[in-house]
């Protein structure tokens, strides 16, 4: 497959995975790249005359700047698709954006992907109290998500039946895709969609910075060792 193709297929994937991370889904956008490709797109995106998009705002605001069409094209197997105008707008858009636009690292001591949130943590006398993530420790969510995806891990593959046999047969987190900050009141958890199975040690990788990655991400990375 070559550069070109993998640059749309990456375009178009933008869409699922803005939308799963911060629940703004642009249907524009997705119609646009599977109209006049990808790579079309992202250089009518990177127009200098042109004001950065409502997609681009969006990102900025929620800590997801990493998700933006401007970071993607600077990923050097695809820089070369851009011209040096192209690449210089897309730099010094990104590089005017604050540290808070984008996902801040967690301390390694203080990873708990079972832990709604380590700032709602709080210390009454010599206790911890921990706030925990209801949708993901919810009974019926974490069943509906394990009957629609199964038990095998969605980052790494990893099924636990098969590596560990009888004892390991039904074992698996689950991740809900979608930051609680981000949710609406009101909003209701659908397990399809907003969740997915996770291995423990995709889930802490997972949540190893805020906003946490996207599987798709983490995917990537695994891929690339």
């Amino acid at each position: 497959m070559s550069v070109q193709n993998d640059f749309d297929r990456e375009m178009e994937l933008l869409y699922r995975r803005t939308g799963d991370a911060t629940g703004y889904w642009t249907g524009y956008y997705l119609r646009e790249v599977r109209k006049r490709g990808g790579l079309a797109v992202a250089k009518r995106l990177l127009d200098s005359k042109r004001n950065v998009s409502d997609g681009f705002k969006t990102l900025v605001k929620v800590k997801r700047a990493d998700l933006s069409v401007e970071a993607l094209v600077l990923q050097p197997r695809f820089s070369s698709l851009f011209a040096p105008p192209e690449l210089e707008v897309a730099r010094q858009r990104l590089k005017q954006l604050p540290d808070s636009a984008f996902p801040s690292p967690i301390d390694p001591e203080e990873i708990n992907p079972e832990t709604l949130d380590p700032g709602e943590n709080y210390v009454e006398g010599s206790l911890r109290r921990v706030t925990i993530n209801a949708y993901e420790r919810d009974p019926k969510a974490r069943k509906a998500c394990i009957r629609h995806h199964g038990t095998r891990c969605s980052v790494c593959d990893l099924d636990f039946g098969e590596r560990y046999g009888e004892i390991g047969r039904g074992f698996i987190h689950v991740h809900h895709k979608r930051p609680l900050g981000l949710r609406k009141k009101g909003y209701k958890v659908d397990p399809k969609t907003h969740l997915i199975p996770v291995c423990p040690n995709c889930h802490a990788m997972l949540h190893s910075r805020t906003p946490p990655m996207d599987a798709e991400e983490l995917r990537t990375h695994l891929a690339s060792k």
